[in-house]
């Protein structure tokens, strides 16, 4: 492929993507689709015409990563801290954590006695499709009110952080026999808190401090640097990232000590925008090309598979139905719907999926099936979202209700 080519390539890419997250608003879909889809044709066509280019093995992987880290960068920096939100914050939490252990749980006795696995194995391969996709859900969720779409923003991102902790925690039992995965699931997440924190309060002056036109790029580098590090110890590097966005957004939670007053800078809320500006930006490239080049390294043939649609449907139906009382049980009185549809998977499922040992996947389970629940799953959101973004529901908590009187009152 020649450099014009690919340079075109790239180019047409960014546009249309750019061009299909202004579709997704209009439509009320998510963008991801688009890509995914076009990404499909792209390769019935180059396949059609033998000039299919092999992606290397470990690109999918890496972009999916880098686009995990700016993602979950991104929602911490958008979420505001403020008293009054303790009951907010365990809901969502709670209410990801249900999610995640019971989707598990249910997929892993389908695993076991559908496809024949043993019990660990099945349970390691049932973790990716119990994660919300933060990736997507959070993209999708600028259709619903500002309140449902907080509640998306949370529960997302603490899908994720819990996903992936249990993921290593299983992957860790597994090559282990069980020997010390409990230990390191709660030893390792107390060790990410203290790194969370004490990397917050070192980019929180950074931010402020750094002079020159290039500074917030290496500190996006730097911290892809720490989650590599912390990702080969085992840890769960993406509760570091979170907790870096929200110390950066929330530095009242901190600068009421006088010991961390010194770190705070008169340029530092500009300075803060930059970054988000620049996060933002670096996001969507990274979403962009990870979604179309998954779809192109899908071959379509796998998708026509009846047992690949049996797998999809049965691992979806049990994501959406055991969501119900999840939501239900958790949802503060704002009713099920439409949290109930702020269920798809996506690029943490497949980075999950991907970090499966070579050779762990049995043949029984259907190579599409992946895929396919994604583009499924993303559907039914989609759909349920556009009949339900605008049912009135209760307010979440008190502080909501103070925001929302606070907008409607006459200025004085």
């Amino acid at each position: 492929m020649g450099t014009e080519t690919l340079m075109i390539g790239l180019s047409v890419a960014v546009l249309v993507s750019y061009w299909f997250s202004h579709l997704g608003r209009v439509l009320r879909f998510p963008s991801v689709v688009f890509l995914l889809i076009a990404g499909l044709v792209l390769r019935e066509v180059s396949d059609a015409r033998d000039a299919t280019v092999l992606l290397p093995p470990g690109l999918l992987p890496v972009l999916g990563t880098i686009g995990l880290i700016l993602i979950v960068l991104e929602g911490g920096l958008d979420l505001n801290l403020k008293p009054g939100r303790r009951k907010f914050l365990l809901a969502t939490f709670g209410a990801a954590t249900m999610g995640v252990l019971l989707t598990t749980a249910v997929l892993a006795a389908a695993f076991h006695y559908g496809l024949k696995l043993d019990w660990p194995l099945a349970t390691l391969m049932a973790v990716p499709f119990g994660v919300i996709s933060s990736a997507v859900a959070i993209p999708s969720s600028e259709v619903l009110v500002d309140e449902d779409r907080e509640y998306v923003i949370y529960e997302s991102s603490w899908s994720d952080i819990i996903g992936v902790m249990l993921f290593n925690a299983v992957l860790l039992a597994v090559a282990t026999g069980g020997r010390g995965a409990t230990i390191n699931f709660f030893a390792g997440g107390l060790t990410v808190l203290v790194m969370g924190a004490l990397i917050g309060l070192a980019v929180f002056w950074l931010v402020g401090h750094l002079e020159g036109h290039v500074k917030f790029l290496p500190l996006i580098f730097a911290l892809i640097l720490v989650y590599a590090g912390a990702k080969a110890l085992h840890l769960s590097p993406l509760l570091i990232v979170l907790i870096l966005g929200l110390m950066l957004n929330n530095p009242h939670l901190f600068l009421r000590f006088k010991v961390f007053e010194r770190l705070h800078s008169p340029d530092y809320r500009s300075e803060l925008d930059k970054l988000k500006h620049l996060t933002a930006e670096a996001t969507f490239f990274v979403r962009t090309f990870f979604f179309l080049l998954l779809g192109y390294s899908t071959d379509m043939s796998t998708l026509a598979d009846g047992r690949t649609w049996l797998v999809a449907s049965v691992i979806v139906a049990a994501i959406f139905l055991l969501r119900w009382p999840v939501m239900k049980l958790l949802s503060l009185g704002r009713g099920v719907r439409p949290l109930l549809w702020a269920a798809p998977r996506g690029l943490i499922t497949v980075l999950l999926f991907y970090s499966l040992p070579a050779g762990m996947v049995p043949e029984a389970f259907p190579p599409g099936a992946l895929i396919l629940v994604v583009l499924l799953s993303c559907v039914i959101m989609a759909f349920g979202f556009r009949a339900d973004a605008g049912r009135k529901t209760a307010p979440v908590d008190d502080e909501i209700v103070r925001r929302v009187d606070a907008r409607a009152a006459p200025p004085h």
